[in-house]
């Protein structure tokens, strides 16, 4: 008999457990609070929920919020590149999106992003604004700092608008 999920998750996070580091129970604790988040509406999509992704959007800009834990660092225990980038990502198309008409949305086309310097800290902030507001297409910059002000990078993307698909 093939074990069920529930009884696959149990058994995962029994070994785990067993075998974990201080720092392996800081990143599961960050997962799993993170679904239970997802599962009671703090957070409609799961990376948003992983990433304990917190946004304020204005009608001109936007301001995304995650703290930096082991779960988002790379090798030298430093943010992840990518990571950053998807907070520079939120932080520009959560502004776009919200900018279009209703039954619109935006897909990102390009994103740029240029890397200026690490953190140690305990929060990378991402801050949009529009350059460019065309029917079609929308540009944006993006300033990721942690919450000390030291500038981490900068970023410019390009968006589309598209229709929105039914649910």
């Amino acid at each position: 008999m093939v074990p069920s999920s529930k009884e696959q998750i149990e058994g995962l996070l029994t070994d785990i457990l067993q075998n974990s580091t201080m720092e392996d129970e800081e990143v599961l604790l960050h997962l799993l609070s993170g679904i239970r988040h997802k599962q009671q509406g703090i957070h409609r999509r799961y990376i948003n929920a992983a990433l304990h992704m917190v946004g304020k959007f204005e009608p001109e800009v936007s301001e995304v919020r995650i703290p930096i834990t082991p779960v988002i660092h790379n090798t030298i225990k430093v943010p992840h590149g990518g990571i950053i980038a998807t907070v520079a990502d939120a932080a520009m198309g959560g502004l776009a999106s919200r900018s279009v008409p209703v039954g619109f949305n935006v897909v990102t086309t390009n994103i740029n992003i240029s890397y200026i310097a690490t953190t140690t800290n305990k929060e990378l902030i991402a801050r949009g604004r529009f350059v460019h507001k065309g029917r079609q297409t929308l540009v944006m910059a993006c300033d990721i700092e942690d919450e000390t002000g030291r500038k981490l990078a900068i970023a410019t993307a390009s968006f589309f608008v598209i229709q929105r698909r039914q649910s």
